[in-house]
């Protein structure tokens, strides 16, 4: 179906069909179209969604952007990190995760090595939930942020920067979630061996799991999003805008890709249908 006109001007939603009625809620919108990240990532990102509202997600993102977060430092259990603000001195964020014993990390290596590929899988950032439960929080309420800024608010913008960037840090890096937990590569590693020559101790001495083997793990569950959805609507524009004379052929282009991806959209569901 053609976008509407009046005379010469096109009327064309792009992007998600949601109304939008504010600039506010324009710029959250795009926020919110991030691409996938580690399950890590996602959860410390979740901290900020859960307890902060739209505003104060909107500004600390803002800040986290701008590079406000002037120090981030990766302690055992903890962050500590410095936000600039509207003060002469940074702002001071605490977050702290649950405590964890010895035995609890020594699980860890544990799950690893009865993962396959387990420390393969652990340096790009994909672990179990038990793994994931363990090294961060088992619930996002359980891990706790402090900012000593007057707002009162349970999350506030300074502590919004501080989780986006320690989340792309993890996401970008994701062996630093171990880090968080003073776990350095080479005793893991070593720890994992140990673990692993016992899980082969013990195939030796039954029989049975050593033909039968140990149950496999999930398959994981990736999720999908409609690809113009998730699609950088500014390089659409962009590229449109290379090959079209004016800014109505570049809305007009825009609008017929957005209607024609719907129309294979809408085909494709009828074939499954069918």
């Amino acid at each position: 179906m053609a976008a509407p006109k009046d005379d010469n001007v096109i009327y064309a939603n792009f992007g998600r069909k949601v109304r939008v009625d504010t600039p506010e809620q324009a710029h959250h919108q795009r926020a919110e179209r991030r691409p996938a990240l580690a399950p890590a990532a996602e959860l410390l990102l979740e901290v900020a969604t859960s307890r902060a509202d739209r505003g104060r997600l909107t500004r600390g993102r803002d800040y986290a952007r701008a590079g406000h977060v002037v120090s981030l430092d990766l302690r055992n259990g903890s962050v500590h990190a410095q936000v600039a603000g509207s003060q002469n001195e940074p702002f001071t964020v605490l977050v702290q995760l649950p405590y964890r014993s010895t035995d609890d990390l020594a699980a860890v290596a544990a799950e690893l090595a009865r993962t396959p590929n387990g420390m393969q899988g652990a340096r790009r950032g994909e672990i179990t939930p038990t793994v994931l439960g363990t090294l961060l929080a088992e619930d996002v309420n359980d891990i706790r942020v402090r900012c000593d800024c007057p707002d009162p608010y349970a999350i506030c913008k300074h502590s919004v920067a501080v989780l986006e960037k320690l989340a792309a840090k993890i996401d970008a890096d994701p062996l630093a979630l171990f880090g968080l937990r003073g776990m350095d590569l080479t005793s893991l590693e070593q720890a994992v061996m140990a673990q692993a020559r016992e899980v082969s101790r013990e195939a030796e001495e039954d029989p049975e799991l050593f033909w039968s083997g140990r149950p496999l793990p999930a398959l994981p569950e990736p999720r999908t999003a409609p690809a113009l959805d998730d699609s950088d609507l500014d390089l659409l524009h962009k590229a449109m805008r290379a090959i079209s004379y004016t800014n109505v052929d570049q809305l007009r282009a825009v609008s017929d890709i957005e209607d024609l991806y719907d129309h294979l959209c809408r085909g494709g569901m009828l074939d499954n249908e069918s």
